[in-house]
């Protein structure tokens, strides 16, 4: 889930920033992420990608910021970077659907590359983008105000879940 284009641009609309580089924090990014309920294809993918990853890694030999430049790349056409792109396609498509969204999926996500602030990027496309982030913040808006109707935010801040509790929703 946190290696899905919908985690990352929720991460970019949502977080800040330290002259060019984004800075994730928790309080702003992860709490606010309306999380779907997780799949076992979710979880066979993030094993997939980790387990791919990892070889890939090892076997050029390169550090994880290396490896996703040339992910970024368009010039690279290498069959391990590919193959990495190419997880990372399904995992959208698994985030996607976790959602429920699936009519996104019919129109298609837009795979490519696309020019972002971050400069090129491999990841989906500009309308899909939106599209994500406009229905995960009304998720986030109508998940708030459920909380608020259950008595959750009687300081009148925005009370999320603790940084452990959904990590763990992840994790196990």
């Amino acid at each position: 889930l946190l290696s899905s284009a919908s985690h990352y641009w929720w991460t970019v609309a949502r977080g800040s920033s330290i002259r060019t580089d984004l800075r994730y924090t928790p309080s702003d990014v992860f709490e606010t992420f309306p999380l779907p309920e997780l799949t076992p294809e979710m979880r066979n993918l993030g094993n997939r990608l980790d387990g791919f990853r990892l070889e890939l890694m090892l076997a050029r030999p390169l550090g994880l910021t290396d490896v996703y430049n040339l992910v970024h790349d368009q010039g690279c056409a290498d069959a391990d970077i590919a193959g990495l792109r190419e997880i990372h396609r399904a995992i959208n498509a698994a985030v996607i659907r976790a959602h429920g969204w699936d009519d996104l999926l019919g129109a298609g996500l837009d795979h490519g590359f696309h020019e972002t602030r971050q400069g090129p990027r491999y990841t989906i496309g500009a309308v899909v983008r939106q599209e994500v982030l406009d229905r995960l913040l009304e998720l986030d808006d109508e998940r708030y105000a459920a909380g608020g109707a259950a008595g959750l935010h009687a300081g009148g801040g925005r009370q999320q879940a603790s940084w452990d509790s959904r990590l763990a929703a992840l994790c196990c």
